[in-house]
């Protein structure tokens, strides 16, 4: 009877260890999304702001140019993206992620906050300039209020590629223990031609529970940013 015991006993620490593993992911997860959210917000709303309103000679072709870097495909940035983050001493860090993922979410968040801010009237401008308001002033107290809509889209997409990133974990973090939930799910779960079904549908419903749980609530902020962002500049 003893030899059961031990045996229930190893598989319950082992079990303790596997929900350890995952809540750091989660909690590692969840670090790295909030700090690039903040990231890509605060960059992208003040090129935004730049492109779209301080209106000076190239402007366009700049906004442009950034949604374009948009386009190129994560799997031909991770390369020299790696030795950057080699570089820095990064290799193997919640922060590399940090420095790489808002590669992937500026340019698309400061595409959609151009949009939004020039659809606001530019009578809201002249109207601040006379009343003796600064630029940051202008930003602080009228637009970002008057946009917030397309501020939600944006952060919206922002979480969500955050969140969800595969390619540039899958790269960058090869300690069990530094392992986003994305990734760690994956590689954790899966050995060799072994899948563990029913941990990898628990594990793909935790993972994508949070981005469903914002969509399902905000999801008219999301589509009136996303519309303003297309249909304007």
């Amino acid at each position: 009877m003893a030899k059961p015991a031990k045996t229930d006993r190893k598989a319950v620490i082992e079990e303790m260890r596997k929900k350890q593993k995952s809540a750091d992911r989660r909690r590692g997860t969840a670090i790295v999304t909030v700090c690039v959210v903040i990231v890509t917000m605060v960059i992208s709303i003040l090129a935004a702001f730049s492109l779209g309103r301080m209106r000076f000679w190239g402007s366009s072709i700049l906004a442009t140019g950034i949604f374009l870097t948009y386009l190129v495909p994560d799997t031909l940035l991770f390369i020299p993206l790696f030795q950057i983050v080699k570089a820095v001493g990064l290799l193997n860090s919640y922060w590399g992620m940090v420095l790489v993922y808002p590669t992937l979410t500026v340019p698309f968040c400061t595409w959609i906050m151009i949009g939004y801010f020039q659809s606001i009237p530019k009578e809201l401008d002249e109207a601040a300039l006379i009343d003796g308001a600064g630029h940051m002033q202008m930003l602080l107290k009228i637009f970002i209020p008057v946009a917030l809509p397309g501020i939600i889209a944006a952060t919206i997409f922002a979480f969500t590629v955050s969140w969800a990133a595969f390619v540039y974990p899958m790269a960058f973090l090869y300690s069990a223990d530094q392992q986003v939930l994305t990734v760690g799910t994956v590689t954790s779960l899966i050995r060799a031609d072994v899948y563990k079904w029913g941990m990898l549908m628990a594990g793909a419903l935790v993972a994508a529970a949070p981005p469903l749980v914002i969509y399902a609530f905000l999801m008219d902020y999301y589509i009136a940013g996303l519309t303003a962002g297309a249909t304007k500049g």
